[in-house]
């Protein structure tokens, strides 16, 4: 069994890597991942910032239902600026946490994927799509800080 560090160990985790929009162009992002764990409920605060253009910044805050090491997934929600309320699961399998999605009204929905190279590295693969269209997509490391 792996022992996931994202998501079951308090962190931060600095973000990397490119963000792709919905004309397929590529743009350097950086960014940071907290997760912080209550008794009710887990919380991961996440920002991402376009390195070229530092004025466009995405914020999201997932509240986690709390698992023990022996569950295969959770559940989250999350109230986004830009999308609203969105609902998903976080489920694992061997060295990767997966992740689908939607919004209220179903009219946004995604995935994001999450390997586990090592305990301070994880490699965060997703994408968004707004009915039949491609919103955005990136590929990111979050390292360990």
């Amino acid at each position: 069994m792996i022992y996931h560090t994202f998501l079951f160990d308090e962190n931060i985790w600095i973000a990397g890597g490119v963000y792709i929009d919905d004309h397929g162009r590529y743009h350097a992002v950086k960014g940071e991942s907290r997760i912080i764990h209550a008794d009710v409920l887990w919380t991961n605060e996440s920002r991402m910032i376009l390195e070229d253009n530092p004025a466009v910044e995405f914020r999201n805050r997932y509240d986690i239902l709390p698992m023990d090491r022996k569950q295969e997934w959770t559940s989250w929600s999350s109230e986004n600026p830009a999308l609203g309320k969105l609902t998903g699961r976080f489920i694992l399998v061997d060295d990767s946490i997966l992740s689908s999605f939607a919004s209220k009204d179903d009219s946004f929905q995604g995935m994001e994927y999450l390997k586990m190279i090592d305990d301070d590295l994880y490699w965060n693969r997703g994408c968004l799509f707004l009915g039949e269209r491609k919103i955005s997509s990136w590929a990111v490391e979050l390292r360990r800080k």
